[in-house]
């Protein structure tokens, strides 16, 4: 048997819900859609200079695959918040469910597509819907 050991906030993060009854709960808060998308644009700026290769590698990759294809961008921002959710990725939720709502989208497919993401990331994605998502749509929608 092979175990690994992670710190307590990184299993808390991902598993909240999955705690072991003696274990006390803490509520890990990524903030709200503006202040995730602010500090995610302070972010991306500064490694833009500091680390331009890895900036510039990344970005590079990103336009290549949002770029005008078969499938629109809204259609692929849904697939992005699909993956969000699947993956725990609670800022690129923020982002995608963002941008989704630019694209076009409506708060019932972005709600839509998260569903397909916790049928692929199980209980903690679904934790990671119930706790951000519907507050992130709220914040878009104004």
């Amino acid at each position: 048997m092979v175990m690994i050991f992670l710190p307590v906030s990184v299993f808390l993060r991902y598993s909240a819900d999955c705690l072991i009854p003696w274990m006390q709960r803490e509520v890990i808060l990524m903030g709200s859609l503006e202040e995730i998308l602010v500090k995610r644009k302070k972010n991306r700026d500064r490694l833009e200079k500091e680390a331009p290769d890895l900036f510039n590698g990344f970005n590079e990759l990103m336009n290549h695959y949002y770029k005008k294809s078969a499938l629109d961008l809204k259609q692929k921002e849904l697939i992005a918040v699909g993956a969000a959710v699947a993956t725990r990725c609670i800022p690129c939720l923020a982002n995608h469910a963002n941008n989704a709502f630019t694209s076009g989208a409506t708060r019932e497919e972005i709600i839509d597509a998260a569903a397909i993401g916790v049928e692929f990331g199980g209980g903690p994605s679904f934790v990671a819907v119930r706790d951000n998502l519907l507050d992130f749509l709220d914040d878009i929608e104004g």
